[in-house]
């Protein structure tokens, strides 16, 4: 039997009791001859009536249900904000105790606060890159794995037996330990792409250029089309100065991938650091077409800087710091880029802003002081004096010292200009002319004034002395300029060189130890790594030879200078570390020579230009 909707009237099957199309309750009517009778209709109407209540009642316990939930959840939000505020409460009398405990700790000498943040930072830093790892490693286990099935029998097993073994590696902190496992894991079964990319990341993520480069040309014998182990392999390429392969690894990459932000991105880099900035500026900007990183934007930035445009790197340079408001060298660019505009204004916002950030950052202290308009007391160069200090920096760059010498001599008898005596007493005592750089240094400080130059005069001065082993001298000046020195740039100089001096003489460690760390506290962000060098230097000194690798290991990381690396090579050799010891003296004999006057020397050029730049805006204004 059909049952017809009353609503849409469609046939339903007998038994339903919902309209198939309206969804509406069907009602089967019968009686005799088609009417209804007095008792049905009472009894539809009173079935319609308790149907009606039922619904009620059913909608009516839902809504107390749903309220009945709000509350809870109302309650449990109510909840977690107290155990929130609790937590807040409970970190920050923590930091207090801590920072309590750090500040007692340094005034009773038993360790300092600067050492506990460096330890912390390094901490954090430790703990980021061995979660990142893990993350990578866990990512690819089961391609790992399943690439060693195919090779049947154990493999497999043995392989997840590796994996899981590196993991554990990298949990307790061991990396090296990790890729020994995994790289054993590949001896055994080779032809595993994903594992070698894997040995490939762990090694560039420690700097082992070498063993990255020779695992991702692995991947790629056996997986030509692996885009990352291109670009990988083609930022290793650049960083070793191979640049034409690794163009042609990159451009592969663009190709394979298209659509992708990376290989765009990583070509415009390495074209922009060669100077190429046509091409540059096409790769980045395809690359901020598929995905805008503050980075890009920066790139970009310093690209159309370097071109002169200096609207468009503004441009660029706000986009990124829009996007990063932390981005500190997207916020110094941005202030040259202002005052290339002539908007000083502006500028001197962004320098202030950044020197919040880093207040002890040289760079951005000098940024501040010509905008605010301290160097307008320097006399301007006369343009044959200007020819000559032009001809003299590039006989320095081309390494041609004598004759730079020459033309800074000859600059300095036509103007008393604090640049060029600068740069003649610190580049007269890189090259072992004490008489011209003290006699370049005293004049200098007769002009007075304040700034890098000074600060390069002082260095000049103390270094000449200390290379002589005048150390009387040192001591005598070095300490008037440490307990009465205008500011901490000068300060700082000047405990460093008193804490070598006493080193150096054989005399109080414990005292060269106190002069150290004053001058690691004082000295600009650009010059740490010396004072760190010089406490690596003195733990030595002590057999303390722990204390003395984790020193020079961070002075390293700011500067990879030849004496500081066989410094690190001779603390790890005491240490029994012998295997990083070789590594890092390698490097030690391919590092271009640098030390405390030439750093100076190549920051007093970057304020010049700055200064330049400063007065071609003020002209243009």
């Amino acid at each position: 039997m059909t049952v017809l909707c009353q609503w849409c009237g469609l046939a339903n099957p007998d038994g339903r009791e919902l309209c198939r199309r309206c969804n509406s309750r069907l009602v089967v009517v019968s009686g005799t001859n088609g009417e209804f009778s007095e008792e049905t209709l009472e009894e539809e109407e009173a079935s319609l009536e308790r149907e009606k209540q039922a619904f009620d009642e059913h909608l009516l316990e839902r809504l107390s249900g749903g309220e009945e939930s709000a509350k809870r959840l109302h309650a449990l939000l109510a909840r977690l904000d107290e155990r929130v505020a609790d937590l807040e409460r409970g970190l920050a009398l923590l930091d207090s105790g801590v920072q309590a405990l750090v500040e007692l700790l340094d005034r009773r000498k038993v360790i300092r606060e600067t050492e506990v943040m460096a330890a912390w930072e390094r901490a954090a830093t430790t703990e980021m890159a061995r979660e990142e790892l893990l993350d990578r490693l866990r990512q690819r286990r089961e391609a790992i794995v399943s690439r060693a099935r195919a090779a049947g029998g154990s493999a497999a097993s043995a392989c997840a037996r590796a994996v899981q073994s590196a993991e554990l590696a990298l949990l307790a902190g061991q990396p090296l330990r990790a890729a020994e496992v995994l790289a054993e894991a590949l001896r055994r079964f080779p032809r595993n792409p994903e594992l070698a990319e894997l040995l490939g990341e762990l090694a560039f993520e420690r700097s082992d250029l070498g063993a990255a480069e020779n695992s991702f040309r692995q991947v790629l014998r056996w997986n030509p089309d692996n885009v990352e182990a291109r670009i990988y392999l083609g930022t290793i390429l650049a960083d070793t100065r191979r640049e034409a392969e690794a163009i042609e690894h990159l451009q592969r990459a663009v190709a394979l991938a298209p659509d992708n932000f990376l290989p765009h991105f990583s070509l415009g880099a390495l074209h922009a650091a060669a100077g190429r900035g046509s091409d540059a500026r096409v790769h980045l900007r395809a690359a901020l077409e598929r995905e805008e990183i503050p980075q890009a934007h920066f790139l970009l930035g310093m690209v159309e800087l370097d071109a002169g445009h200096a609207g468009t790197a503004a441009a660029a340079f706000e986009r990124a710091v829009a996007l990063d408001g932390e981005f500190e060298d997207a916020i110094y660019y941005l202030g040259l880029a202002y005052l290339d505009r002539k908007w000083h204004r502006k500028a001197l916002e962004c320098f202030r802003r950044v020197q919040e950030m880093d207040p002890q950052r040289l760079q951005y202290q000098e940024a501040v002081r010509l905008v605010e308009g301290d160097s307008e007391g320097a006399p301007p160069l006369p343009p044959e004096a200007e020819v000559l200090v032009r001809e003299a920096s590039q006989a320095s760059e081309a390494g041609e010292v004598e004759r730079a010498l020459a033309q800074l001599q000859r600059a300095s008898r036509l103007a008393e200009h604090p640049t060029i005596l600068a740069s003649l007493a610190l580049l007269a005592a890189a090259a072992g002319r004490p008489r011209q750089a003290l006699a370049a240094a005293h004049r200098l400080l007769r002009l007075g004034g304040r700034g890098a130059p000074v600060l390069a005069a002082w260095t000049a001065l103390l270094e000449t002395m200390r290379a002589a082993k005048r150390f009387t001298v040192v001591e005598r000046f070095g300490g008037r300029l440490f307990a009465e020195g205008p500011g901490p740039l000068e300060r700082g100089i000047a405990a460093y060189e008193l804490a070598l001096t006493e080193l150096e003489r054989g005399g109080d460690q414990a005292r060269a130890l106190e002069f150290a760390h004053a001058s690691l506290e004082l000295i600009p962000r650009e010059l740490r790594a010396y004072p760190l060098a010089a406490l690596g230097r003195i733990h030595m000194g002590r057999e303390e030879y722990s204390d003395a690798v984790d020193y020079l290991e961070q002075a390293v990381a700011i500067s990879s200078a030849p004496a500081i690396l066989t410094q690190l090579g001779l603390a790890l050799l005491e240490a029994g570390d012998d295997e990083r010891a070789r590594e890092v003296l390698q490097r030690a004999r391919h590092g271009a020579a640098r030390d405390l006057k030439t750093d100076v020397l190549t920051h007093l050029a970057r304020v010049g230009w700055l200064a330049v730049r400063e007065a071609r805006g003020r002209r243009k204004g």
